[in-house]
């Protein structure tokens, strides 16, 4: 039986890959933002020796540092994930509905007595 529907097949795979590529961009931008604020924070501290700490308030210290950090973390892996999720998901739901296609024109071949 031949394969139809090449468009949508491409399109689906199209955002299969999507999916994957800004789930693995995710993790890139995680990984840089939870360095940049904590290495952020960090330069903070240092600067507050010679200053006065309490001037910095929670934000200047590596508690605020830390915070921070998972704070941005939580809020990216929340948001590229659900994004990255969605679009996986758009790819195999257009997969679904040709498998279903495909399917049901076997029943119809199968039960009118035609082979394919």
């Amino acid at each position: 039986m031949e394969k139809r529907y090449a468009a949508l097949r491409t399109i689906g795979t199209i955002y299969k890959v999507l999916g994957i590529a800004v789930a693995a961009i995710t993790l890139l931008l995680i990984i840089g933002i939870c360095l940049f604020t904590f290495l952020g924070g960090m330069g903070g501290v240092a600067m507050s020796r010679g200053a006065d700490e309490a001037a910095l308030g929670l934000f200047g210290t590596l508690l605020g540092s830390i915070l921070v950090t998972l704070f941005s973390g939580i809020v990216m892996i929340i948001y590229g994930g659900s994004i990255a999720l969605t679009l996986y998901a758009m790819g195999e739901g257009i997969y679904l509905m040709l498998a279903l296609e495909e399917n049901t024109r076997m029943m119809v071949m199968a039960l009118q007595g035609r082979s394919g």
